[in-house]
């Protein structure tokens, strides 16, 4: 997983207070609202109890149904929520929250033409039903038909204008639009009726990283991270800036809190805190360890989950640029990484005698998370391997750098089955861990890779990376730019629009070409 993005938008459930049918026994009402309190109270166990035992005595007992369903989309058990509340849904098809809260278990599914269609259902119940518009809007958000999703959200605002939730889902819109004003002016209103939304000024402080306002989006985003993740927040920004070494004498633990490719990214800071005095210890995941010791700056590495050492101070390396007032014109350069000769030359061995310029390819950043955030923006950023099939015919040797599944699998398969595509010689099998990865780029004219954590590791090492990027780009890209202050070898190809990776290749295929032939005239 690479660094934490903005929030997923907030949905809203609807739970239905009844009051007891002449025909119900006053035991089985008071037993209902006993359930409801210790639901809303978060006795989720004890509610389940109540709910079972009411659907045993009396089966027809469609509200029953439907929180026992709720209650189980709460619990993670969207399967078996859809199943519950399209009981009551069958017992009872007039009331708006049993649709609102099944599309919520369907979208969470990933179901979203159903929770499409029971938002609409929900909205044609009870239209002014603000709820349904905003989870309306999600789910329409999520199939990138933004335009509908923004009249949902306005919809939403019209009705309820007090909406925190609906405001922070429409600066999430905006976001992925790439308007980053009104984004935060969203942000900013749903901020105004709940300051204390954790989650809104993490999103705000996302939106405005992408657009370059570092110092005030360092800050919020850091802010956020640490609270999201229940971790104590210290601020060091003071006495960071106290004098020329004003780390003298401390011992800090710098520590790796999110993905690969954000350690490589931001190992860069450890030399500045030991430049300032400190000396550094640096808590990174087992897959780095080998290629990241020995870096000058740091006094001592430990793998992520060890015990730790003694130190003055902890803090993670993602919050170094907001104590540091990282600006563009302030990044740090990318340290030097050794990669083990003998390492190097097997795999020059092992790919034998140059013959024409030979480029790794990446198209996958396998989830490392199973949150439908992550899962949901790993989609995006993929590449589907049909289209690699734009690369044939270019006169150059393709190397997979390609490792995690399923894309590993699937590539494999496609070849057994007669792949089309380019010749693509697979040695990932033998990449144990990053050092082993580098090695094979050392012995690489180019990486063509999508967001993952491979292309921060080659760009790290000062090879030429093409990254291919989602139009909903993660903040580190920026706006409108094909270059980037944190990594000088990166070129960037964007999608032009959600989800269209058409035009991309074809502009890698035309540069690619003309690459091939400038390498080949060199050599």
């Amino acid at each position: 997983m690479s660094a934490m993005k903005s929030k997923p938008n907030k949905q809203a459930a609807n739970v239905l207070m009844v009051k007891a049918k002449p025909s119900e026994a006053v035991s089985l009402h008071k037993q209902f609202q006993m359930a409801v309190s210790f639901h809303s109270q978060g006795r989720w166990q004890d509610a389940a109890i109540l709910y079972d035992s009411i659907i045993a005595a009396q089966p027809v007992h469609a509200d029953a149904w439907h929180m026992r369903g709720l209650l189980d989309t709460q619990a993670g058990e969207q399967a078996q929520a859809v199943k519950r509340i399209s009981q009551a849904i069958s017992l009872d098809a007039t009331k708006s929250a049993y649709f609102n809260n099944r599309g919520l278990a369907l979208q969470a599914q990933q179901h979203l033409t159903e929770a499409l269609a029971d938002f609409q259902q929900a909205i044609a119940l009870e239209p002014r039903l603000a709820q349904a518009h905003c989870n309306l809007g999600n789910v329409l958000q999520e199939l990138l038909r933004f335009e509908e999703a923004l009249i949902c959200f306005d919809r939403a605002i019209a009705l309820q204008p007090d909406y925190a939730d609906a405001y922070f889902n429409r600066g999430n819109l905006y976001v992925a639009m790439l308007d980053i004003s009104k984004a935060c002016a969203n942000y900013d209103q749903a901020l105004a009726l709940n300051p204390d939304d954790v989650d809104v000024k993490f999103s705000k402080g996302n939106a405005l990283l992408l657009a370059g306002e570092y110092i005030t989006g360092w800050h919020l985003y850091d802010l956020g991270c640490m609270k999201l993740m229940l971790k104590e927040y210290k601020d060091f920004s003071s006495l960071f800036a106290n004098g020329d070494k004003p780390l003298q004498g401390l011992t800090f633990l710098l520590q790796a809190d999110q993905g690969l490719g954000d350690t490589l990214q931001f190992i860069r800071y450890a030399p500045v805190v030991h430049a300032l005095g400190a000396r550094v210890i640096a808590e990174v995941q087992a897959p780095l360890l080998s290629l990241l010791n020995g870096m000058k700056g740091v006094d001592a590495w430990i793998k992520k989950g060890d015990a730790l050492p003694p130190h003055d101070h902890c803090c993670q390396l993602m919050s170094l640029p907001h104590f540091l007032k990282t600006t563009l014109a302030t990044i740090p350069p990318c340290p030097v990484l050794h990669v083990d000769d003998a390492k190097q030359q097997y795999w020059a061995n092992k790919l034998g005698p140059v013959t024409k310029p030979r480029v790794g390819l990446v198209w996958n950043g396998g989830p490392k998370s199973r949150s439908l955030n992550i899962l949901e923006m790993n989609e995006r950023r993929n590449l589907p391997l049909q289209h690699l099939k734009a690369l044939v015919g270019i006169d150059v040797e393709f190397i997979s750098l390609q490792k995690g599944e399923p894309a590993e699998s699937e590539f494999r398969q496609a070849v057994a089955s007669g792949w089309d595509g380019p010749v693509i010689h697979d040695h990932v099998i033998e990449l144990k861990d990053f050092s082993d990865t580098a090695a094979l780029v050392m012995n690489l004219d180019l990486v063509i890779a999508v967001d993952t954590s491979t292309a921060h590791l080659a760009a790290s090492l000062g090879k030429p990376v093409w990254l291919l990027n989602r139009y909903d780009t993660c903040w580190r890209w920026l706006l409108e730019r094909e270059d980037s202050p944190w990594y000088p070898s990166i070129k960037i190809y964007r999608q032009t629009s959600s989800g269209y990776w058409d035009r991309v290749m074809q502009r890698v295929r035309a540069d690619l070409r003309q690459w091939a032939l400038i390498q080949q005239k060199r050599s």
